[in-house]
């Protein structure tokens, strides 16, 4: 099972610690450079030092005291050079004499220039070795003396070669320590931050866990169950308003349900209660004609309208389906008059206005067929006789407006306009209808939405009432 919790510690826990490990080791390697340039620096310095001390006068000399540098006389921790003049040794240092390797490697170097190296030093200590070329000063009251310049003599001059070596212990020890110092830093840090991560999501989430656990409080019976987005994460807002939609739109049609169960139930009740209270009149005046002649056509009656109950509601759980209904071109006029053919029989008085005497629109032919009969129905039946209903088909904007009115035989108000296409619905609380049961109004709501076309229903003050549906 995928966890956001174990995800966003092990990523942010892996990105951060590859952060700080770069980090580090650039560190890391930044100070080992730095640590191995001054230590190449300090020999550098040393031998500058140690080459001003070789003049030439007559003759080459090397003016070195051994007491004021005794890391060259001593056996603690000895340091080396040595000097070739002339292809020659020339000097080398008391330290060398302890050992039996008593030279230092001589390297080809260009002159004034120099060369450091890894080397193994007299003592079997791991080292380095600096190795120059150069020519010996020379003072300028000898050079006036002999009335050249620098460059005339240096062209006489034969160059000194210079090696200077020590041990390179106390820098690998400091270079091992550093390396030691990353390592721990680097899981130190690999621990503290998976540590610091894991609390950090941890009590980032809590609100989740929080939300989840008011989620699952929810009821649906309940008429305040909302969940508050009080104190919520900014980015759980969105979330809790969506849920609270959910939840109120689940209520509604809960609600609903239980409305059009005890609806349907007390529709069926009425013809059933009929029937048995028929047979149980039969059953005990077996005898008497004028009961056992009306039986036959009352329990027809009354079948009739129990059957005609059971398609509405079959019409009805039929037009809710998620089915996707299959489109072709129809005739809406032919459409118009084939409808009104059949549920005006009573000759109603119906005008129609149509823009056009043929207007085509992609759709379902049965779906659209049942919507504007139950309306035109609707019409006829709840208009008086001596009023006119009104059709008019206008084309608008690539779209067909479609509106059926008619003059309301009752009292309407707003109130019931929002009540009209709620299933088994009706004016008549007392249901005395025998008729009408408020299925027709639900099928259509449910087919125009399943057609992709808006439905509205208005009212005047002249008590007009008028359906109006807008085909896409």
């Amino acid at each position: 099972m995928n966890s956001i919790q174990k995800k966003l510690s092990r990523y942010l826990s892996i990105s951060i610690s590859i952060l700080l490990v770069a980090i580090l080791l650039a560190t890391d390697i930044s100070v080992d450079k730095w640590i191995s340039e001054e230590f190449d620096r300090a020999m550098i310095n040393k031998v500058g030092l140690l080459e001003t001390l070789v003049k030439e006068d007559e003759e080459v000399d090397f003016d070195f005291a051994g007491e004021f540098m005794p890391e060259f006389e001593g056996k603690e921790n000895p340091e080396y050079f040595q000097l070739w003049y002339n292809n020659e040794v020339f000097e080398r240092s008391d330290t060398l004499e302890f050992f039996d390797v008593k030279d230092l490697p001589r390297l080809d170097v260009k002159l004034n220039g120099f060369i450091i190296q890894d080397i193994t030093l007299p003592d079997g200590r791991d080292g380095r070795v600096l190795f120059s070329k150069f020519l010996p000063q020379v003072d300028s009251d000898i050079r006036e003396a002999l009335g050249v310049t620098r460059e005339e003599f240096a062209n006489k001059q034969k160059p000194v070669e210079f090696a200077y070596a020590l041990s390179k212990e106390d820098l690998n020890y400091i270079l091992w320590f550093v390396d030691v110092i990353f390592v721990l830093t680097s899981i130190i840090a690999v621990l503290t931050v998976r540590k610091i991560v894991s609390l950090v999501v941890v009590r980032s989430l809590k609100p989740i866990d929080e939300f989840a656990q008011k989620l699952s409080n929810v009821s649906l019976t309940s008429d305040n169950a909302d969940v508050s987005v009080e104190n919520l994460p900014e980015e759980l807002i969105s979330i809790a308003k969506a849920t609270n939609q959910f939840i109120k739109d689940n209520r509604n049609l809960y609600k609903r349900e239980q409305r059009v169960t005890s609806d349907i139930a007390h529709e069926l009740k009425t013809p059933i209660t009929e029937l048995l209270s028929l047979s149980e009149v039969a059953l005990k005046f077996p005898h008497e004609k004028q009961i056992t002649d009306n039986l036959a056509n009352d329990v027809k009656d009354i079948s009739t309208r129990l059957k005609s109950i059971v398609n509405g509601i079959l019409l009805l759980q039929k037009s809710n389906s998620s089915q996707t209904l299959p489109t072709a071109e129809v005739e809406l006029i032919a459409l118009f008059n084939s409808v009104l053919s059949y549920e005006n029989k009573s000759s109603r008085q119906i005008d129609t206005d149509f823009d056009s005497d043929s207007i085509v629109v992609t759709t379902n032919e049965f779906a659209l067929e049942t919507v504007l009969s139950n309306l035109i129905s609707n019409a006829v039946y709840y208009s008086p006789e001596s009023t006119v209903i009104d059709i008019a088909v206008k084309t608008r904007g690539g779209k067909v407006h479609i509106e059926i009115t008619n003059t309301c035989e009752g009292e309407c108000c707003e109130d019931d306009l929002n009540q009209f296409f709620e299933p088994l619905w009706q004016k008549d609380d007392s249901r005395t209808s025998t008729e009408r049961f408020g299925l027709g109004l639900a099928i259509v709501k449910s087919y125009c939405e399943r057609l992709g076309a808006t439905i509205s229903v208005s009212l005047d003050d002249l008590n007009h009432i008028t359906f109006t549906i807008v085909l896409s």
